[in-house]
């Protein structure tokens, strides 16, 4: 019998965009450590009139259609910040789901190949849906356990199918993660006193009102502690106000740490309660009994999880050992009061962060999961309509 006939086409309607959001539940829905995505939040992100990255991106959603039921996606984008930054020969790709299905995945890279040469690029990369700081990366090692809040899992055969399409690694990030309870709280607390004293700093838990209100110097401080790091792009004043606003609900002043030089931050570590065990539960929604139980979990249920998402230590200060005092004291805190955590995520670090990672290492984090972004070069559009290489 002859294969059902497969198509690529754009998102361009209704019934488009919500089949691109429903792709992942054909492949993944049986796959015990996958979390859904909250759909709402997702359409949202990707729609041009609402999403962040719009504000200096463009982006070509695709679906792969075979028999008339959609079998895969992509996404195609280029971001114009990059542009300014890295130069104006790279586009991107995210957003990837297959099914086993090579001829699918052949046809989704193509496309979004042939969206982006028209567009003047001569390399791709990703998956980054959209930026450096959104969804990166795909799985290739780490399947056998669940993902901590805002990462993402996909399937084994995801990176053997762009292999097969000529991607190779750009560079991989790690997701470590501390397990280990059994330490000396009063020691750690102690060394992390004693590396404010010597670096005469204040560490503080600030309340969220006031990471709310300051949000202008964390942004300032994040974009220049990051700044010549694999692909970064500062976040504009609206990406950020996008991401505190989702991390709203997350923020505890006992899982939040400054350091002040007088009134002035200096460096600041941002901890969130990990709830991705109770968001696999929604199956993607989010009605009003599903929020209140999220914000219930968040605020007063005994933390099981938790993950780590921001820290910036300003240049002038980064050998006075100030991520360490603010670890060793977030440490020693949940050891004292968080007698059912389990596991504390840090993620994601760029493999190229070497001597971040055995910092952690120190204080027993392992790596547990690798996510890899690829490249590919794709060459010139030419004269006649081709391209310079296959695809």
């Amino acid at each position: 019998m002859a294969a059902a006939t497969l198509t690529v086409r754009p998102v361009r309607t209704a019934p488009d965009r919500e089949a691109f959001l429903r792709v992942p539940w054909r492949i993944q829905r049986d796959d015990p450590c996958w979390v859904p995505p909250l759909l709402a939040r997702q359409a949202a992100f990707l729609d041009p009139a609402t999403g962040p990255f719009f504000e200096s991106g463009e982006a070509e959603l695709l679906l792969a259609y075979r028999g008339g039921e959609a079998v895969g996606r992509i996404s195609a984008h280029v971001h114009r910040r990059h542009d300014e930054l890295h130069g104006g020969g790279t586009g991107f790709f995210g957003f990837f789901e297959c099914e086993r299905d090579p001829a699918a995945a052949a046809a989704l890279v193509r496309a979004a190949t042939d969206w982006l040469r028209a567009r003047g690029r001569v390399r791709v990369v990703g998956p980054m849906s959209f930026a450096i700081y959104d969804d990166i990366g795909l799985l290739v090692d780490g399947f056998d356990s669940l993902p901590a809040f805002l990462l993402t899992h996909n399937p084994p055969w995801y990176a053997g199918l762009l292999e097969a399409e000529g991607f190779r690694k750009a560079v991989d990030w790690h997701a470590l993660r501390v397990t280990n309870r059994d330490v000396d709280a009063g020691a750690m607390g102690a060394e992390s006193a004693a590396i404010m004293a010597r670096a005469g700093l204040t560490l503080r838990m600030p309340s969220p009102a006031e990471v709310a209100r300051r949000s202008d110097e964390i942004l300032g401080l994040f974009n220049d502690a990051w700044a010549g790091n694999w692909g970064h792009i500062p976040f504009t004043p609206g990406e950020f106000a996008a991401v505190l606003r989702d991390l709203g609900p997350l923020l505890r002043a006992d899982l939040i740490r400054i350091v002040t030089d007088g009134d002035r931050i200096v460096a600041f570590t941002i901890t969130i309660p990990d709830l991705n065990p109770l968001v696999r539960r929604f199956d993607g929604r989010l009605p009003w009994w599903n929020a209140l139980r999220f914000y219930a979990a968040a605020r007063l249920a005994p933390l099981e999880r938790v993950k780590t998402v921001l820290l910036g230590v300003a240049r002038e200060v980064r050998n006075r050992r100030l991520h360490d005092a603010m670890i060793l004291d977030t440490y020693a805190h949940l050891v004292r009061t968080q007698p059912r955590l389990v596991q504390c995520d840090c993620s994601l670090i760029c493999e190229q962060l070497a001597p971040f990672i055995r910092s952690l290492k120190r204080y027993g984090a392992r790596v547990y999961k690798t996510y890899r972004i690829f490249e590919k070069e794709i060459g010139p559009v030419t004269a006649c309509g081709g391209s310079t290489r296959g695809t």
